[in-house]
């Protein structure tokens, strides 16, 4: 008795409070009063305390009339939500009378019209649950069909996508925990919670489509955890698919935002409804596919590899459409767009295609992470803003401390006032980018479904464990690293980690695990995929590499040097095309993301044992650690991750190699020399290497030689993004205002690399 009074005293404090806060249209804040009276309501049923059960429903059905917009005067709907609130303090202070408790709810049902007369039942009475009556009513009456103003409430629409977004990222994880725990009430409750808020406030906004689609979720849902229906795979699924689903619908009113006007587009919302409705009567049927007018993110080897499969294309028409899509130029096009753009199949034909896709729909991260903390919600343009502005503050520090060197080495009070601003600045600058940070576990926890879909398809029996889940990364980042990611999961599911069968013979568990494991080293972000797989074959990769002229053997090449082939575009040694991988377009698209992310890659494998591939990025976007040198009258940064050493060799060290150029010889081994000056088009200081210095520089497992005039030291520079008609210079990652107020050139060394090889 005492714990649930103490509960349930703290609740409705804090409900209280809410309400002082509360105006009509703060739809955020009405959400969460109707989850904590779901749990009030709660509480007070498993307490068999019927009457103070009755009382959280009734004033949760006066919240949702009020957000619905269906109260003739919203004042007074806020009015009797704070009598029942008030009620409820009372009842709970005088818990002990029961009769005269009872009597309380009974006048305040009465007067609601809820009831006829004014009840005496003991609290103990078994509590009928009213929400099976309220899901019996009309939709048509709880959704009004109704098509919203989006010049009126576009700001509201706004929120509503991305709350929703969240809510269905958090639905995901939360279902697939069902799977694991089916008997799990708490993960039942919180699923319902968050589809029952999407359609309160999609009633409030005449989202009708979108509405339904969330209550007959719901009622589902509200059978599961009243025990009427048994959760299976059969319920876990369609959850799923009504997730899926109903972020097509969302992701196609957002596009609708721009015109103001949304556009009519066929989900097959009425056929998944009536597969919703069968579930719930227990018919078992054939699953009625979900069209999505809205794609998923899309891998051009999938879609085409089932349009191949089911006969519609053939591998020459997506092969050509692969061309398009790379370019040049590059295409942002979908491969499925691009097939029906030229006509080659139909857009129906794509959506199918799509459908079989569902692993590898991005969301976006989640705010569950945050629930304890306080918080405030910020337009990530003005927070870039922010990061932006500050990077000049930094800059101006920078040159006001070298502009009064002189005059501060004679007066001490200047000296000591130019440090603390300088240790200020600094200090605003780490928290100004520590706001960009979010943590890497929303995107770990995309991939526990990627395996999952992918485990079922491929009849593989895969854990997947996830270390480091709190490790932070640069926002911006995020969705970049979501492709890489799902390349590289795909992979170890369908080319590392073997079947049941062939792993038992091989001595191996029948379950293989994949590792996703994120942390923090020398001022990088690192990451690792790895599995206990049959690993890289050696033989394999330099038998394809010869057959595609990439090497002419492999005799000479480090294993380093021989795994980092399957970068290469098209590389594959897989013996036939599946709808997971096979056309080498996966470890491409790594190799390119990581390249416009200053990233590193390290592909390490043993045979039999398993393959581990290692990510190393810049912890952020925005600020480079690097060594500043200048070559000419030019100022270059390098980032610091990408320099081995620099030296100045002797005359003895150079040499020109026929057909390999210029080469210096450090330790017995030859690097390749590269001139800045003949690339970027300036006047050198010094012609010969033994007069000048060189950096030996790494990439992707590559060495070689940078010649530079001189070192001028080491740095953190804020990265400033070139102009419109240079920012696509082959070599070239961005520029830094230096102290001296010059422009330095910071070097791409992937592309510094590649450039000097043509």
């Amino acid at each position: 008795m005492e714990d649930y009074q103490s509960t349930a005293k703290n609740l409705i404090d804090e409900l209280a409070l809410e309400l002082m806060m509360l105006e009509p249209k703060d739809v955020p804040g009405w959400e969460a009063i109707i989850s904590h009276l779901d749990e009030l309501a709660a509480l007070s049923k498993n307490a068999a305390k019927t009457r103070f059960s009755d009382l959280a429903k009734d004033i949760k059905s006066i919240v949702e009339e009020l957000v619905s917009d269906k109260l003739p005067s919203p004042q007074q709907g806020i009015k009797q939500i704070g009598d029942g609130v008030t009620l409820f303090q009372e009842i709970l202070r005088d818990v002990d009378d029961i009769e005269v408790s009872s009597e309380k709810i009974g006048r305040f049902l009465h007067d609601r019209g809820l009831s006829d007369e004014t009840p005496t039942d003991s609290y103990d009475t078994p509590v009928k649950d009213e929400g099976d009556d309220s899901r019996d009513n009309s939709l048509e009456k709880q959704i009004p069909d109704m098509s919203p103003d989006i010049s009126k409430d576009k700001e509201l629409i706004e929120s509503f996508i991305m709350e929703s977004l969240e809510h269905l990222s958090t639905i995901e994880v939360d279902v697939l925990t069902l799977e694991q725990e089916p008997d799990n009430i708490s993960v039942i409750n919180s699923i319902f919670r968050l589809f029952h808020t999407i359609k309160g406030v999609s009633g409030f906004l005449n989202l009708s489509d979108i509405g339904r689609l969330a209550h007959q979720t719901e009622t589902l849902l509200d059978d599961a955890r009243d025990e009427k229906i048994v959760v299976d795979e059969t319920i876990t699924d369609v959850i799923l698919d009504a997730v899926d689903l109903m972020k097509a619908m969302i992701e196609h009113l957002g596009k609708s935002l721009d015109s103001d006007t949304i556009e009519p587009a066929d989900f097959g919302l009425e056929a998944f409804l009536d597969r919703l409705r069968k579930l719930q009567a227990g018919e078992v049927e054939d699953e009625v596919p979900v069209e999505s007018v809205s794609a998923p993110k899309e891998d051009g080897s999938d879609t085409g590899s089932i349009l191949i499969e089911k006969g519609i294309v053939t591998e020459q028409e997506v092969a050509e459409a692969l061309d398009k899509q790379a370019g040049p130029p590059p295409s942002d096009k979908k491969i499925g767009e691009i097939l029906i753009q030229d006509k080659k199949v139909a857009a129906r034909d794509v959506a199918g295609a799509l459908r079989d896709q569902k692993s590898l729909r991005g969301t976006p991260p989640s705010a569950a992470s945050v629930a304890l903390t306080s918080f405030v919600k910020v337009d990530t343009q003005k927070l870039d803003n922010m990061v932006d502005m500050v990077g000049e503050l930094v800059i101006t520090e920078a040159m006001l401390r070298q502009g009064m060197s002189d005059l501060a080495a004679q007066n001490k009070k200047l000296y000591t006032d130019l440090a603390q601003l300088g240790r200020t600045t600094s200090e605003i600058q780490k928290i100004s980018l520590s706001l960009r940070m979010v943590p890497i576990k929303q995107t770990f926890q995309k991939m526990i479904r990627l395996v999952r879909d992918l485990s079922k398809k491929s009849g593989k029996l895969v854990n997947l464990e996830m270390i480091g889940e709190e490790t932070e990364i640069d926002r911006n980042m995020v969705d970049e690293i979501y492709d890489p990611l799902v390349h590289m999961v795909r992979n170890s599911m369908d080319h590392g980690i073997e079947d049941p069968e062939k792993r038992k013979v091989l001595g191996k568990p029948e379950t293989g695990e994949v590792i996703l494991k994120a942390y923090h080293r020398g001022g990088n972000i690192v990451i690792h995929v790895s599995d206990d797989g049959k690993g890289l074959d050696r033989e394999k990769i330099v038998k394809r590499a010869i057959e595609r002229n990439l090497i002419s053997s492999g005799d000479d090449l480090s294993d380093q040097d021989i795994y980092g082939l399957i970068l290469q575009p098209g590389f594959s040694t897989a013996d036939k095309v599946t709808d997971v991988s096979g056309r080498g377009v996966g470890m491409d698209v790594v190799k390119r993301v990581l390249d416009n992310l200053r990233g590193n890659i390290e592909i390490h494998s043993v045979k039999d044992q398993g393959t581990t591939i290692l990510m190393k990025l810049p912890l952020t976007l925005a600020i480079i650690d690097g060594i500043m040198m200048r070559a000419g009258n030019r100022d270059f940064i390098i980032p610091t991750v990408s320099v081995v050493e620099f030296l100045r060799p002797d005359r003895s060290a150079y040499s020109c190699v026929v057909n390999s150029g210029e080469m210096i010889k450090i330790r017995d081994s030859l690097y390749p020399l590269i001139r800045l000056h003949e690339h970027f088009g300036f006047d050198p200081g010094h012609e010969n290497p033994w007069d000048a210095i060189v950096v030996v520089a790494e990439s992707e497992g590559q060495r070689k030689c940078i010649l530079v005039d001189e070192l001028i030291g080491k740095q953190e520079v804020v990265i400033k993004s070139m102009g419109e008609q240079i920012k696509n210079v082959k070599g070239m990652a961005g520029g830094a205002i230096l102290a001296d107020g010059r422009v330095g050139l910071i070097i791409d060394v992937a592309g510094l690399f590649e450039l000097s090889e043509k």
